[in-house]
């Protein structure tokens, strides 16, 4: 993934975190965000038994789910005021188990177009590449 991520306006910074404060998801798994810029997103996820599967390894679902999460919030810097988009498709591929530690999702938006938009995730656990997403969104006409 590229490297080279520019700064949100504070005001957009401050309403994307107040999204994030409210999103039941990620505060129940204790996601945290320390980074967002334009089209970009990168979230902590902390291994906990509680989201480990039957052999206690970190479920395949929580890769999933924080990659679709840390996505949609690099898109939600490109979107209007009311937009409102939904995930419509969503391909990972699991490249190594995770059983302790913390995982790092970064995301980028590879295209933002009028109805459909493009955006790709990595889940490190340090260099470790253990998933890699690529999610598909449709823009939903505000309301």
């Amino acid at each position: 993934m590229r490297h080279d991520i520019e700064p949100l306006p504070p005001e957009l910074e401050d309403a994307i975190r107040a999204r994030l404060a409210a999103n039941p998801f990620l505060k129940f798994v204790g996601i945290r965000v320390p980074r967002l810029g334009q089209g970009y997103a990168r979230f902590v996820l902390p291994f906990k038994p509680e989201l480990a599967n039957s052999i206690g390894l970190l479920q395949g679902g929580m890769l999933a789910a924080l990659a679709d999460e840390t996505v949609a919030f690099a898109l939600y810097s490109l979107v209007r005021e009311g937009e409102t988009f939904n995930t419509v498709e969503m391909k990972i591929n699991f490249l190594g188990a995770v059983k302790e530690g913390e995982v790092i999702a970064e995301a980028r938006i590879t295209k933002r177009g009028r109805t459909i938009s493009l955006g790709e995730a990595e889940v490190r656990q340090g260099d470790r590449l253990v998933a890699k997403a690529m999610c598909t969104y449709i823009h939903l006409a505000n309301k």
